[in-house]
């Protein structure tokens, strides 16, 4: 990040942050089967994204503007799912049985069906674990020391949380979900 003083009033700082983040045994859910625990876990592929913005503009010593703004979207999608068979075994291959594609499908409501004997009937089902979490937050506040030792705050909130597709990028994805038009913020003074 870096910040920025044009003038000994005015500074304004911005940091980004981006992550990435594959694991190959990320919890998904635990299922009973017949009173059979299903420890389900998958290959996570996971991308993160934020930009925290600050603006502090000192108008004379005793009233000051504040602001913070911080647009935050993670969104992950998940692969190669399995349970956990054995999760003390000393090769990592070991503590997991990988479900193959013929015994793992997705449907067209979102579900994904497991059929572990292949026998053709699904023996169980769980939804698409697949998420686009979205959220923009910010802070406005006003300082005003009206008199030596006593100030007055004016604050104020907003905070934007929703879920977008995760089947589509995160930057299209933060500005149809964010910045977009038609989007309601949720705000308090």
């Amino acid at each position: 990040g870096f910040s920025y003083q044009p003038t000994n009033a005015l500074q304004l700082s911005v940091f980004p942050n981006f992550s990435i983040n594959r694991d190959q045994l990320q919890w998904v859910n635990n299922l009973d089967v017949d009173g059979d625990p299903r420890y389900l876990n998958g290959t996570i592929s996971q991308e993160t994204l934020s930009l925290s913005l600050r603006l502090n503009y000192t108008i004379n010593p005793n009233l000051t503007i504040q602001y913070w703004g911080q647009p935050f979207i993670s969104q992950g999608s998940y692969s190669a799912f399995k349970t956990i068979t054995d999760p003390l075994a000393f090769q990592f291959e070991d503590r997991f049985r990988l479900y193959s594609p013929g015994e793992i499908t997705l449907n067209d409501d979102n579900i994904y069906e497991v059929d572990e004997n292949a026998d053709g009937q699904v023996d169980f089902s769980f939804g698409n674990p697949d998420f686009s979490f979205v959220q923009f937050r910010s802070n406005l506040v006003i300082r005003w020391e009206y008199i030596p030792g006593s100030e007055l705050f004016l604050v104020w909130s907003q905070d934007l949380t929703t879920s977008g597709d995760p089947a589509v990028d995160l930057l299209p994805n933060l500005e149809s979900n964010i910045f977009g038009s038609g989007c309601v913020f949720i705000s308090s003074i």
